[in-house]
């Protein structure tokens, strides 16, 4: 079972630089709300964001995903049909960012404090994943499955280029 970042009342997640974590304020994304998978540039940085519904989230790591949960029963072989879609027809180019090292993923209108709170007390319900990413140019594609009729995610890979 992944950990996943339960639907976000504001229908946008953003991935945070860890070192501009500190100052994020929560107002950052205000501008891309309606954009399924949109980037911003901050601070010479590049914050890819996740929005237009507000639907949970989780990162999975090996296959460099964010999978969103549309409806599920549970997410039990969601691992497997992202492997399994890796070779599907169907993925669409969204966009291309540069993105390297550490970063925070939470609800892009939560601000600095509530994030960090949320990494460092276990005990409360997760509110941000930490992703790390090695140095380069990503593409990101995304893609609706369906592995059983009563399941569907919503996935957006990060693509080497």
């Amino acid at each position: 079972m992944a950990t996943w970042l339960d639907r976000t009342d504001f229908a946008r997640y953003a991935l945070i630089p860890e070192e501009l974590l500190p100052a994020w304020e929560g107002n950052e994304a205000d501008d891309v709300i309606d954009e399924y998978v949109s980037a911003l540039r901050i601070a010479g940085r590049d914050i890819l964001t996740l929005g237009a519904e507000p639907l949970s989230v989780t990162w999975l790591a090996e296959p460099l995903t964010f999978a969103r949960w549309c409806h599920a029963d549970d997410d039990t072989g969601l691992l497997s049909a992202v492997r399994a879609a890796t070779t599907a027809d169907g993925w669409k180019d969204v966009l291309s960012l540069e993105l390297a090292g550490r970063y925070v993923l939470a609800d892009a209108a939560y601000e600095a404090g509530r994030i960090l709170g949320s990494l460092k007390d276990a005990r409360q319900r997760a509110e941000a994943l930490r992703v790390e990413l090695s140095p380069g140019r990503y593409r990101v594609q995304s893609l609706i499955i369906d592995p059983d009729p009563r399941t569907r995610f919503m996935l957006e890979r990060l693509l080497p280029e």
